[in-house]
């Protein structure tokens, strides 16, 4: 049956009292096991009057006007493969080593590939988690969780102040210079974007460097614009790169540094040896 998809379904509520799983289970191309995954994998999505909201419960009561969404692909019915490692935990938030390939946030398609829902399927059920920056799905490292809304509203707020420090490493193609400090300024996205980048290793043989990135601003992409625009774009990059690409992207984020959101506490997590990217 997986060769039909991707599927979609909509569905409008017209009866009082249908509850989601009556609306969606006649559905001829998915099968009543493969609905229950969807909603497992929070890939249903509820409509009454603004955005649609993820729902996960098949019993959901209905009312006449509601609409619902079922998005479901091959990604949607096959479990995480991924497994993130816990770096600290503060009660009202936790600091996670996120690997290349687990999403920050889920998508139309669930969710059950994105850390927060991870962290309640396999270590804390009983744990609210809220993502409160994200790491694009192929970067590794470090990003923080917060454990209920008020940390998480304190969390953007300091990413919105620019108060929450991050350091980045990767490997990129070709011999840079060794410990040369670089200030990359190009504009993404029509805005002002900024990196400071120092080259720390060098790899003769793979003709890599190492290098350690500090981002002044967060624009989208940006480490990875910059790099490129360079001609040291970061090794298995494959929308800014070169080829040939061979495994993971080479970007990391290795170190984080922020004032506790409640206490006068400062905080400086980094990565250890064995944890961070290198050249080998």
């Amino acid at each position: 049956m997986n060769d039909i998809l991707p599927v979609e379904i909509h569905k409008q509520v017209i009866y009082k009292n249908q509850n989601a799983i009556d609306l969606l289970q006649d559905h001829e191309e998915l099968s009543a096991e493969q609905i229950q995954q969807c909603f497992n994998n929070g890939a249903v999505w509820l409509q009454t009057a603004g955005k649609p909201q993820r729902i996960y419960q098949p019993e959901t009561t209905l009312k006449p006007g509601h609409k619902i969404h079922c998005y479901c692909n091959s990604t949607t019915l096959t479990d995480c493969p991924f497994e993130a490692e816990l770096v600290a935990d503060f009660e009202d938030f936790s600091i996670w080593n996120k690997p290349s390939g687990m999403l920050s946030q889920g998508s139309k398609w669930g969710d059950h590939w994105a850390l927060y829902r991870w962290i309640k399927h396999h270590i804390w059920a009983d744990r609210e988690s809220f993502i409160t920056h994200r790491l694009d799905r192929f970067t590794s490292g470090l990003i923080i969780v917060a454990h209920n809304k008020t940390t998480n509203t304190q969390f953007h707020r300091l990413f919105e102040n620019r108060k929450i420090h991050k350091t980045y490493r990767a490997i990129v193609s070709g011999l840079m210079t060794q410990n040369q400090s670089l200030t990359l300024k190009s504009k993404i996205d029509n805005k002002n974007a900024e990196s400071q980048v120092k080259v720390i290793d060098l790899q003769t043989s793979s003709q890599q460097s190492l290098v350690e990135i500090k981002p002044e601003t967060g624009r989208k992409h940006q480490i990875r614009i910059h790099l490129a625009e360079t001609g040291h774009p970061v090794i298995n990059d494959r929308q800014y790169g070169k080829p040939a690409f061979d495994g993971d992207l080479q970007l990391q984020a290795s170190e984080l540094e922020f004032s506790h959101p409640a206490k006068s506490e400062n905080i400086h997590i980094k990565l250890n040896k064995a944890q961070l990217l290198k050249l080998t």
